[in-house]
């Protein structure tokens, strides 16, 4: 039997957490999660995650949002290499009609999922940005 990846979620909205956890496990991920930003950037130079999923919006003390997170991620020499999709409302949230595309410098990630997110779309996403590992 093939080593189970692990997917760490760093998002602070404990039912969304609890959700894509479930999903995850129920497929054989192995799965991690952190509530706060700067928390979640500890947790993977520790934990050593085969994808993160991160979450744009934080609630509660000043500290980076998602955008922020993710070139964090991107310019640490260890975790350089760990793919990252962002899961997040902000469009929504904003009521913005424009498009987040991925890129090198201002948002490294592998994709940007709108909440409510659909199982299936989610799944897809992360065998893909895996598979490109």
């Amino acid at each position: 039997m093939s080593e189970k990846k692990r997917i760490l979620m760093i998002d602070d909205d404990v039912q969304a957490v609890d959700t894509v956890e479930t999903l995850l496990q129920s497929v054989g991920y192995e799965t991690a999660h952190a509530y706060m930003a700067l928390e979640g950037i500890e947790l993977a130079r520790r934990w050593k995650p085969d994808l993160i999923l991160l979450d744009v919006m934080f609630a509660g003390p000043p500290g980076p949002d998602g955008f922020e997170v993710s070139r964090e991620l991107h310019a640490d020499p260890e975790l350089k290499d760990i793919p990252v999709i962002i899961l997040s409302g902000v469009k929504k949230f904003f009521g913005m009609a424009t498009e987040f595309t991925p890129d090198e410098t201002w948002m490294p990630v592998k994709a940007f999922i709108e909440k409510p997110v659909k199982p299936a779309t989610l799944l897809e996403s992360i065998e893909k940005a895996l598979g490109a590992q």
